[in-house]
């Protein structure tokens, strides 16, 4: 504020044809002077050893309709949340009725038999509250927080959500078009076409091929269909309910007995059947023509490894250590040297079945090739030649310091319990998370980097003007095009793995 006050002082001096007297001058030439003498910002603070980090107590019960229920007594603030994880995703569509998990799910907070949509949007409102749900492949995950003088209330509202939906057809019309219209909008989106087709190569037949619904199956879906997913698949056997935050945990469990235990009964639900994955081949360029686009976009990867895969924390590192930030290699090579993009990242996805690893980068059209060569190179040097100290330090170290970060908010803590029970996770998965990334070794890197960056059978997927870009990834492979809406194109084509 002084600053800017003596910058404007100077301005007005100025403007009236004096000049600002020496002292003040000084004032303001001084701390100019010192800043660029501070030796000290040559050199980026020291990052200290992780701390050690333990687990509030958990108190981990059953009910007696066998859900499984996680509290933790969090005094500190007058606050409590609690999340519910369903072992049921978007894997578990019935293939002819593709987003029926997903319409399920948002349409549990759209009416009850005792509240409307809007009587539910105003009582969590009143309570100070959130109330949300959200799906991925493998679970849905149903998530609400509140003042905690009002945890009676909220646990009235999240088990009549769960266990009283109505799925009103008013409302479920609404979500229809709204999620038709977004599917519309995704095909002009390059990141969401590289991700559609980086899936589709990579998993084949199998249900994590398929990252959204289509606009035709969307539309077939009836509010008969919801009331019998929901009532074949919300089951309390196959779900976690984690409580944390302001609570005495014997009224809790009271509460809890009586909200969902009473009504909702135990049922057996089905297992997901794997499809079955594409035959690792040579790699082959499957390009998403995009007409008139000034950039590229870029995705390569390869199938990779379960969330319970002994190797997961040493995978972890290896990603973090390529791509996981702004100070991996692929940033700092594709942006920091080369300028081809404002970022270039890789990423770990592991799952309840192997899941995906992958890196990415959104360049300029002209120097896609160089681009797609850079990508291969890290990866190549990941396998090849050992990481740094360095590297490995900064990698485990970022990765501790932000999981506990995470576990710091009553939220964070509660989706980290719910990830462990989901997953089957050890019991203490998460007091040792931090010793097993430091744990991890430069040898160990290298191992996993050469088992599961398969670059001699990896998937190359790119969204770009095929007129300006085709012809140089040739050099790279077989192209196959696709436009669009997803379709194959009549140019050249390359043989599709498994084929």
């Amino acid at each position: 504020m002084r600053l800017f006050i003596a910058a404007a002082t100077t301005l007005m001096l100025a403007a009236s044809g004096l000049s600002a007297p020496a002292e003040e001058k000084s004032k303001e030439a001084k701390p100019q002077a010192q800043i660029s003498g501070d030796a000290w910002r040559k050199n980026p603070p020291t990052l200290p050893p992780p701390r050690p980090f333990k687990l509030p107590k958990i108190e981990n019960i059953k009910l007696s309709n066998g859900l499984n229920v996680d509290l933790v007594e969090d005094h500190r603030f007058p606050f409590i949340t609690a999340t519910l994880g369903l072992k049921i995703g978007t894997a578990y569509d019935p293939p002819s009725l593709s987003g029926v998990t997903k319409l399920t799910a948002e349409m549990l907070t759209e009416g009850t038999k005792t509240r409307s949509s809007k009587q539910i949007a105003d009582e969590i409102d009143f309570i100070g509250g959130k109330l949300g749900t959200a799906t991925d492949p493998d679970f849905t995950v149903i998530s609400s927080s509140a003042l905690s003088k009002y945890k009676d209330r909220l646990i009235d509202i999240l088990s009549d959500a769960i266990l009283n939906p109505t799925f009103p057809e008013s409302e479920l019309d609404l979500k229809k078009t709204n999620l038709i219209q977004e599917l519309a909008m995704k095909r002009s989106d390059p990141n969401w076409l590289v991700e559609e087709r980086f899936h589709k190569v990579v998993f084949g037949e199998h249900p994590y091929a398929t990252i959204a619904p289509t606009q035709a199956s969307v539309s077939r879906i009836t509010r008969k269909d919801l009331e019998t997913f929901h009532q074949s698949n919300y089951v309390p056997n196959e779900a976690t309910l984690v409580v944390v935050g302001d609570f005495d945990a014997n009224g809790m469990k009271a509460l809890l007995e009586k909200k969902f235990a009473s009504q909702w009964k135990a049922n057996p639900v089905k297992k997901l059947i794997a499809g079955t994955l594409p035959v690792p081949r040579a790699p082959h360029i499957y390009l998403v023509d995009r007409p008139g686009s000034v950039q590229s976009t870029i995705k390569l990867g390869n199938v990779a490894i379960k969330r319970s895969d002994p190797d997961f924390y040493r995978m972890l590192v290896a990603n973090q250590v390529l791509g996981g930030a702004a100070n991996a290699r692929l940033f700092l090579n594709l942006r920091e040297q080369k300028s081809f993009t404002y970022g270039a990242y890789s990423a770990l996805f592991a799952r309840q079945q192997p899941g995906w690893f992958g890196a990415s980068a959104a360049v300029r059209s002209e120097v896609t090739a160089p681009s797609l060569q850079e990508l291969l190179y890290e990866l190549q040097r990941m396998r090849n030649l050992k990481v740094t100290e360095k590297e490995l330090t900064n990698a485990k170290k970022y990765l501790v310091g932000s999981f506990q970060l995470g576990v710091e908010t009553q939220g964070g803590l509660a989706q980290r319990l719910l990830e462990s029970q989901l997953y089957g996770l050890p019991k203490d998965y998460l007091e040792k998370y931090t010793d097993n990334v430091m744990a991890v070794t430069v040898d160990d890197v290298q191992r996993v980097a050469r088992k599961y960056m398969d670059v001699d059978h990896i998937a190359i997927t790119v969204v770009g003007d095929a007129k300006q870009i085709k012809s140089e990834l040739e050099n790279f492979g077989p192209v196959e095009v696709y436009d669009t809406a997803g379709k194959l194109s009549s140019e050249a084509k390359a043989p599709h793995p498994g084929s």
